[in-house]
């Protein structure tokens, strides 16, 4: 805030009697402090002062003061700040982008898993980055030396921005090898390889094998994820995560489901028990599981969409429910698995992420926004 100087406004009195001038300036106001939201943007203004003029020798004529430059028109308005929301710790959301991450913020999300790595930090979040494997799963030496070079390069950029890296998405699914058969071994060594790469510039960086998908058996198009996991564990695994990943997704249940039922075929939440013994098993034990995708399917029609899945048709919850499984999946793991680290709700925004214009492309209805962005009931359940 400005204070203007009272001599400004006496400045015709000013030249009739210095010490009519005297007298006004003596007796301005002190210099005010404007308080801002942010402390380090404290400001302070004054009003100048003047210097006496020397009693020894007086000058010979009055000199008029000198006049202070026009104080603003309005006062500045400073930025305010978010009302602090507690974070939740293990509290973690895939987001399509962080343009506005104002919701997830309101929930007291703590970490956000992105796809293209920021080139600063986002606070107060903690970041964890999806590493994609790229060409490299050709297994062609040139493609996996390009992959290299490629982690090495976001690692060395991205100290202080992101704190985790994925490295890889779902390696037990054809898809993620251009259609061909899933390679346990291969991956054991691209996880390697992104291992020591962002080790050696970023020691504190924590790296994190693929999230497997939970499959229920081997098949068209994906294997087993406890086989596959078993066979990259004998490859050596253990020795280059610091976290193991995986994607407990609740499927049709709700997640106290026991996934060994007739019938489940360990498409539940709790499948992450059974990752859990192998982890054990391998002699992991000391290390976290973190679930970096999980969720719950919305019926399109419950927003009066129609969208046919015929894979998953099956998986399709109401709004009600997806909210209420998704609240009991995080309070379920805070009082059964002192084991699991960050789990990741899939997803934040790809409802309205214009990388995907089918509107009925399935990772719009695991959302908690709607495709116009309003929160789904979810968001209320998720509330502090």
């Amino acid at each position: 805030m400005f204070v203007p100087d009272r001599c400004s406004r006496a400045a015709l009195a000013c030249l009739i009697s210095l010490a009519l001038v005297l007298a006004a300036c003596g007796d301005a106001a002190a210099p005010a402090t404007q308080q801002y939201f942010f402390p380090s943007m404290s400001q302070q203004s004054g009003a100048a002062t003047a210097t006496p003029s020397p009693t020894a020798e007086p000058k010979p004529a009055a000199q008029p003061a000198q006049t202070p430059k026009p104080a603003p028109t309005a006062t500045p308005v400073p930025t305010p700040v978010p009302t602090p929301v507690p974070r939740k710790p293990g509290w973690g959301i895939n987001v399509a982008e962080w343009k506005d991450l104002r919701i997830p913020y309101e929930l007291g999300f703590d970490w956000i898993e992105v796809f293209l790595p920021p080139e600063y930090p986002i606070p107060p979040y903690k970041i964890l980055y999806r590493v994609d494997l790229g060409k490299a799963v050709t297994g062609r030496q040139e493609e996996i030396d390009q992959f290299a070079r490629v982690v090495e390069g976001v690692a060395y950029k991205s100290r202080g921005v992101i704190q985790a890296y994925q490295i890889g998405n779902e390696v037990n699914l054809s898809r993620e090898w251009g259609g061909g058969q899933p390679d346990p071994v291969l991956y054991t060594r691209l996880l390697q390889i992104a291992h020591d790469k962002i080790k050696a510039v970023d020691p504190n960086a924590i790296v994190v094998s693929a999230g497997l998908a939970p499959t229920g058996g081997d098949g068209a198009g994906h294997a087993d994820d406890l086989s596959y996991a078993r066979q990259m564990l004998d490859a050596g695994a253990g020795n280059y995560f610091d976290v193991y990943g995986f994607h407990p997704y609740g499927f049709a249940y709700p997640p106290e489901q026991d996934p060994n039922a007739p019938g489940v075929n360990g498409l539940a939440f709790r499948r992450a028990e059974a990752h859990r013994a192998l982890m054990e098993q391998y002699g992991q034990a000391g290390k976290q599981m973190w679930a970096t995708e999980f969720g719950w399917l919305v019926d399109p029609q419950q927003e009066g969409g129609s969208c046919d899945w015929p894979d998953m048709n099956w998986q399709k919850v109401s709004l009600a429910q997806q909210a209420d499984y998704a609240r009991r999946a995080y309070d379920y793991a805070k009082a059964n698995w002192p084991w699991m680290g960050v789990m990741f709700l899939w997803n934040y925004d790809f409802s309205r992420s214009p990388l995907y214009p089918n509107g009925c492309e399935q990772m719009k209805w695991f959302s908690i926004l709607d495709p116009y962005g309003h929160p789904r009931p979810i968001v209320e359940a998720l509330r502090p």
